[in-house]
């Protein structure tokens, strides 16, 4: 049966927290930076009222927010990824996308995006916030003709429960509107 990609719903919530924690996992652990498997480990190991907490935000997330939209990507039921993107403040972002590792490079974050991509629309600009050092997610997104912003003044971050941080860049695809250098026919 194919990976299918539908709207998430309220039944989602815990394999779309099962996704992220192991995507975290494989992806975030940097000894150089000094987070480790422990950092991650910390931050999906939740008393009861911060799971409820959380649950609650990803209620807010999957509801019938008309600025958001959620996506799943499920095989044979089991959520394998998911995706949100938002319209904020009249700014468009991709504010997550996780695919668990094993079913990494099968188009599934492809079909997510392009998803997310007729949502948002092709006129403005899409924003989103990648780890620094995530070079194979850097390279998926310049595939989709991000690149980095140049905002000297975003300066993200992902805190760590340990007080470690994961350094984050800000990558653009530019808008039809945006002026993205091209030079329009008289």
């Amino acid at each position: 049966m194919p990976v299918e990609i539908r709207t998430a719903t309220i039944e989602d919530i815990d394999g779309v927290r099962e996704v992220q924690h192991r995507t975290w996992l494989a992806t975030y652990p940097n000894a150089e930076l000094g987070i480790t498997e422990e950092d991650i480990e910390s931050r999906f190991r939740e008393s009861p009222e911060q799971a409820s907490r959380y649950r609650r935000m990803l209620q807010r997330w999957i509801s019938d927010d008309p600025l958001a939209y959620f996506w799943v990507a499920t095989d044979g039921g089991r959520v394998v990824g998911f995706c949100r993107a938002m319209k904020d403040g009249g700014q468009n972002k991709i504010q997550a996308i996780y695919v668990l590792p094993e079913y990494q490079r099968q188009q599934i974050g492809k079909r997510l995006l392009e998803r997310a991509f007729v949502w948002l629309g092709t006129q403005q600009d899409i924003f989103l916030d990648v780890a620094s050092y995530n070079e194979q997610a850097i390279s998926f997104y310049r595939s989709f003709g991000f690149v980095p912003s140049g905002d000297k003044g975003h300066s993200g971050a992902a805190a760590l429960p340990s007080g470690a941080m994961i350094p984050e860049i800000e990558l653009v695809r530019r808008g039809k509107e945006s002026g993205n250098g091209e030079i329009p026919e008289s």
